[in-house]
């Protein structure tokens, strides 16, 4: 049996940057890659930076188009919400151009009452983008739940249409077939441990593989992409509503001030590290910032008490948040604080000055919640997966001096920490990392191993 087929997942809570690494592998140069699926849903978004820098950013159609000469296909674990398909298809259009997308007939629609019922009955953290509701509508067979039927160059294909198609690319000897993921293996329905914390489906490269239609036994390897410290949804909904999301295992959760002084100043996140420097909690600017700070900020840091916080309950990390929250709802991702004095960089940068690296998800726009790694989550992911790889994104969490960097691992000079960190992730989980991934962009990427198998014939 040939082995042609490449499964690139998620393997901690979602944003890990796998359509970065999906990109990277459809524009590699000579690479024959014949067809690529997905089975995503439009609670997530998937970006891919091309070389120029220009964002693309992916909801149902597969990342995989970057490549020009490859056919796509949308699986029937999907479900497409047509209002932001529609937008979809009309901002990648210079991607996809006059390719089809071809699509199952077992394809459904969301639709708003899938919205309003996620809204009414999810009370464990969501996207309420409807993606639950018309999963439990289409296993129930309930005769309300419509189809997709066809918009532009993206057409419905009866299964046997689907299948044969789809088929063609398989069984060539010379052509790559991708299966794209979408979610995260810390999401997953019965295996992340976190229920009901989780996604409406299960998230691994067998479920993949099942819901496009395809054997197992024609994979020939899986790249789990993860980051150093895994992330959550916000606490807070689009509305305003304060609705706990989980947490990360064991992992501590951490502050993203506790990341951005940690990769700046070559140490690990723990607890009480910013207590570790020269402070000024002047009452006065501290209550400054409060007043200065947005509403949804304060929620995220205090709950639901931000409304009545008081200056003398602040601790360093709180104010060293609210501070740096205050700058990033001007648009501002560098500043001066002045509530810490910093050591000097070796950087043109001003004294005391601290580079914001928090992120927004891609669909909700609200602050990722960001934790320490539970290992062993990502031992027990490795196992269900048997991934070839470990493809470590958002490497400038441990060292903001590798940002935006390309060449080879032997090209670099890594710290002991780094060296063990690297280490204790391959001894644990027994699989190599083969790549770190150091910015958005497309190639800014340092490889440690090969990256890509041999098609098996």
């Amino acid at each position: 049996m040939m082995r042609n087929v490449i499964s690139v997942i998620d393997g901690a809570a979602g944003s890990c940057g796998k359509a970065k690494v999906i990109g990277e592998i459809a524009t590699l140069e000579n690479i024959n890659l014949g067809a690529s699926v997905t089975n995503c849903m439009p609670n997530a978004g998937h970006t891919f930076v091309d070389n120029s820098g220009k964002k693309y950013v992916f909801r149902n159609i597969p990342v995989s188009s970057v490549n020009p000469n490859t056919e796509l296909f949308i699986g029937p674990g999907s479900a497409i919400d047509m209002e932001v398909f529609k937008d979809e298809i009309n901002r990648v259009n210079e991607i996809v151009g006059e390719r089809k997308i071809y699509i199952h007939e077992l394809t459904p629609l969301i639709e708003e009452r899938h919205k309003k019922y996620e809204r009414e009955h999810i009370k464990s953290g969501s996207t309420f983008k409807g993606c639950g509701a018309v999963s439990k509508e289409k296993i129930m067979r309930d005769e309300k739940l419509n189809f997709y039927r066809t918009f532009k160059n993206a057409i419905v294909c009866s299964n046997e249409e689907w299948l044969d198609r789809l088929y063609t690319h398989l069984d060539n000897p010379k052509e790559y077939v991708m299966v794209e993921g979408s979610q995260g293996c810390d999401l997953d329905l019965n295996h992340s441990g976190n229920y009901p914390y989780v996604t409406s489906r299960n998230v691994s490269t067998t479920q993949l593989l099942a819901d496009s239609g395809i054997s197992a036994e024609r994979l020939l390897q899986t790249i789990l992409v993860i980051r150093p410290f895994p992330i959550r949804i916000s606490n807070i909904t689009n509305s305003g509503k304060y609705i706990y999301t989980g947490a990360y295992g064991s992992g501590e959760e951490l502050a993203w001030t506790q990341v951005n002084l940690a990769s700046m100043y070559g140490s690990y996140p723990f607890k009480g590290d910013v207590d570790l420097y020269s402070s000024n909690m002047a009452r006065d600017i501290v209550s400054r910032l409060i007043s200065e700070c947005p509403q949804v900020y304060l929620k995220q840091i205090f709950k639901d008490d931000w409304d009545s916080i008081k200056v003398n309950d602040i601790t360093l990390l709180n104010a060293l948040e609210i501070e740096r929250l205050v700058h990033k709802s001007r648009g501002e991702r560098e500043y001066q604080t002045e509530l810490i004095d910093l050591p000097m960089l070796d950087a043109d940068l001003p004294l005391n000055t601290i580079i914001d690296q928090s992120e927004q998800t891609t669909v909700t726009k609200m602050e990722r919640r960001i934790f320490d790694l539970d290992i062993s989550k990502l031992k027990n992911n490795c196992r269900i997966n048997t991934p070839s790889s470990l493809y470590l994104n958002f490497f400038e969490h441990l060292g903001y001096e590798y940002k935006g960097a390309s060449g080879l691992f032997e090209e670099f000079y890594f710290n002991r920490y780094i060296r063990e960190y690297l280490d204790w992730l391959e001894t644990v989980t027994g699989v190599y990392v083969s790549a770190l991934g150091t910015g958005e962009v497309n190639g800014c990427r340092i490889v440690k191993e090969r990256i890509l198998k041999d098609i098996i014939r």
